[in-house]
């Protein structure tokens, strides 16, 4: 079983649905119930045992994201994804035991007679594994562990000594492709023989007819039939084989693209994201469908076909002498007329893409704001809007039709010349008696294979030019720097304290916009309590995400215990830090795995702690299921706003961060949620480092000091009475 470009090792599995499993599993690690787990299969029961091996003790948050969600059960390849995750890729050999050289310990191996071992240590004649079916560590000589099995042996990725490893991603998908070399080899093998099969049924065709009705002879005919026959069963046997391997190939540059496209936008700065639209990122996502669309359609068959027509150009010269000059002509004239078509076509082929981009986006506006519409009553503005952009979509498709219908029927034409030439020169020359009539007849055929495919480019130019735009926006986009870093020696601990200084801090959002922050200075004590407030678009939020690292200062410096954040993680400083946005996103799950999201290791007790720091723990627990109830989708509209911030709010209390940060944590909340949350505010006084923005004079007053921003700048940093008097005289 290969691995993907980045170790990956995940198949496709049927869907599993289980959550109940998953809870099995999860609350297993998290109360360090190293039995339970291994209750789940023998395969689980032998993760431990392997990270023991590798050097890995305890369970850690990383170790509990690598276990798959919702998974139904926990399988060899959950097994070999787990460890690929936490950084061991995995490579099966089929060995036995005492071939198993000790430098390669420790093994997974599955032997032939169904044993699943661990083997951990190899002492001269001796192993030591531990036995996943009978759940005990053993120690056996080499001899009596006889018979063959497979083997899966640990390669460790994590980078050494605190060096990055520097991949270089110029030519990303070159170097993906590069892994499918044998596979091609493969494929170019079948198609030549293919090829060399489709070449004798004309020889077989002139042969009937030169050979069985010029000579009026039957006696031939059964053994040409047969030869014939077996020819045809031989040809789509290898075109069935040949298809199986194309889907294969398709599937699997698919599955790898969309995982590793997926895995780099996930780990992409949030400035490069935010700037786009969904509706553009997902088409920009679903673009590289036309890599999979090539091999899965006829395309791919006909560029394997390309280098091969020669074959048939070279039968045609020997058996037709000149005629051979047709098919010639006939390439330089697609060539020609290709590059004529090029340019036109490919104007039109951008134009039909931004009709659909922007149809696309139109009706994600509608569906996201359908309520909005329907209250201001803008349906027929909405409706006059959206005619306009599909009237632009269906004008765009119907330019991309015509212009392919033109190429459609000009290579028709060509195919039909190139037809009749032949025809009429080795017509010429059977009645000069330079050829047989079998051999015009295989003339014919073999010159309907050489245009075939030629036909089949020109016909697929666009697709072709398609993919390689794809090609080059997944090389552009695995170009981009990630946040995510290998290397875990610059983690940043969690300290029992936390103080926050920004010293002329600055930060634009495009290099054309105002700054957002301008020159912004002041310091948070640990466990302080500090209100940043200003009137809309005065980088209040845009301070809390520099301080959650969700953006860099391009000036000044901003430290956290003494530290500079850009020296720091930005992935384990995230982490580190509990950051409650403006803005409201319940994922699908349950009520605890949302909460859950920012600590998985998060007890059932951490759990209700959060809830009631929030003061939603009552409100949770008189639902039917609890901490079980499911959100996503539909389910968030019977949930009140106040109820969806709480769960927003126990989220970050539900991590260990000695920082808390509030983006107008009083918006939805009701009289009474409101209070609980300011005495819960009170209580964690002192002992969390509290950065507030806030509208709200109440959460303003709970303040120990008060930040005031105008346009980007610090006016004034003071007593909350004072900070609240200057901002209602700036607002008047």
């Amino acid at each position: 079983m290969n691995t993907t470009a980045q170790g990956l090792i995940h198949e496709v599995q049927t869907p599993r649905s289980s959550a109940a499993f998953e809870d099995q599993i999860v609350t297993a690690l998290r109360n360090r119930d190293l039995d339970a787990f291994a209750d789940v299969s023998p395969y689980a029961a032998c993760l431990f045992p392997i990270l023991e091996a590798l050097g890995r003790t305890g369970i850690n948050r990383e170790l509990l994201e690598a276990i798959p969600h919702f998974a139904g059960q926990l399988d060899l390849v959950d097994l070999r994804n787990i460890l690929v995750t936490l950084g061991y890729e995995s490579d099966p050999k089929h060995m036995a035991v005492a071939d198993i050289r000790p430098e390669l310990y420790p093994v997974l191996y599955m032997a032939d007679n169904g044993e699943l071992w661990v083997l951990t240590e190899r002492q001269d004649t001796k192993v030591t594994f531990f036995d996943a079916l009978r759940r005990e560590y053993r120690t056996q000589p080499i001899a009596e562990l006889d018979g063959e099995g497979t083997a899966y042996l640990f390669t460790d990725k994590h980078p050494t000594h605190g060096v990055r490893q520097q991949q270089s991603n110029s030519e990303w998908f070159a170097s993906l492709a590069a892994r499918f070399r044998k596979m091609v080899s493969h494929l170019l093998l079948m198609t030549f023989v293919v090829n060399i099969t489709a070449l004798a049924v004309p020889i077989f065709i002139m042969m009937i007819y030169d050979k069985v009705i010029g000579a009026k002879s039957l006696d031939s005919l059964p053994m040409i039939l047969t030869g014939v026959g077996i020819l045809i069963a031989a040809d789509l046997a290898l075109r069935y084989q040949k298809a199986k391997a194309l889907g294969a190939v398709a599937g699997r540059l698919d599955y790898l693209i969309g995982v590793e496209t997926f895995k780099q936008l996930l780990f992409l700065p949030p400035a490069f994201t935010e700037r786009s639209t969904v509706s553009a990122q997902l088409t920009r996502l679903k673009q590289f469908d036309s890599l999979r669309d090539f091999f899965t359609g006829p395309s791919a068959g006909f560029v394997l076909d390309l280098p091969f027509i020669f074959i048939f150009i070279l039968a045609v010269a020997i058996l037709a002498g000149p005629v051979a000059l047709v098919p010639l002509l006939m390439i330089v004239a697609y060539v020609l007329l290709g590059v004529t078509l090029r340019p036109p076509l490919e104007r039109k082929v951008m134009r039909s893409g931004k009709a659909r981009t922007d149809k696309q986006a139109m009706l994600m506006q509608t569906f996201d704001g359908r309520r909005e519409i329907k209250a201001i009553g803008g349906e027929a503005v909405w409706r006059e809007r959206f005619r306009e952009t599909s009237g632009e979509a269906v004008r765009a498709n119907y330019d991309i039709y015509i212009a392919n219908a033109l190429m459609t029927n000009l290579s028709q034409a060509l195919m039909t010349i190139c037809g009749v030439a032949v025809l009429a020169i080795g017509a010429m020359q059977v009645m000069e008696g330079a050829m047989t009539v079998g051999a015009l007849i295989a003339t014919m055929t073999l010159a309907w294979r050489v245009l075939t495919p030629l036909q089949g480019i020109f016909l697929s130019y666009s697709k072709l030019q398609q993919m390689l735009k794809s090609v080059t926006q997944i090389n552009n986009l695995m170009k981009l720097k990630i946040e995510k870093d290998e290397s875990h020696s610059d983690l940043h601990e969690n300290p029992s304290t936390r103080d926050i200084s920004l010293d002329r801090v600055s930060f634009r959002y495009d290099p054309t916009s105002d700054p957002a922050l301008l020159g912004v200075t002041f310091s948070v004590e640990p466990g302080e309590m500090v209100a940043v407030v200003g009137l809309t678009g005065s980088g209040k939020s845009t301070l809390l995400k520099l301080i959650a690292g969700m953006y860099k200062p391009q000036a000044g410096a901003l430290l956290l215990d003494g530290v500079d954040l850009r020296q720091l993680n930005a992935r384990e400083l995230r982490r580190s830090i509990a950051y409650v946005p403006q803005e409201l996103q319940m994922f699908y799950g349950t009520i605890a795995q949302n909460i859950r999201l920012n600590n998985c290791l998060a007890s059932d007790e951490k759990l209700h702690e959060a809830a009631s720091k929030a003061g939603i723990l009552d409100d949770v627990l008189s639902l039917p299921d609890g901490f079980n109830t499911r959100l996503g989708d539909k389910a968030m509209n019977r949930f009140p706003p106040g109820f969806l911030r709480g769960i927003s709010i126990a989220r970050a209390f539900a991590c260990d961060s000695k920082v808390l940060l509030l983006d107008e944590p009083g918006a939805s909340l009701d009289i009474d949620s409101d209070i609980r949350f300011m005495e819960q505010l009170r209580r964690l006084r002192g002992d969390h480092t509290i950065v507030m923005v806030s509208h709200r004079p109440s959460h303003i007053r709970l303040a120990d000091k008060v930040v005031l921003l105008e346009q980007g700048s610090v006016k004034f940093v003071g007593q909350p009475d004072e900070a609240i008097e200057l901002l209602l005289s700036t607002s008047s």
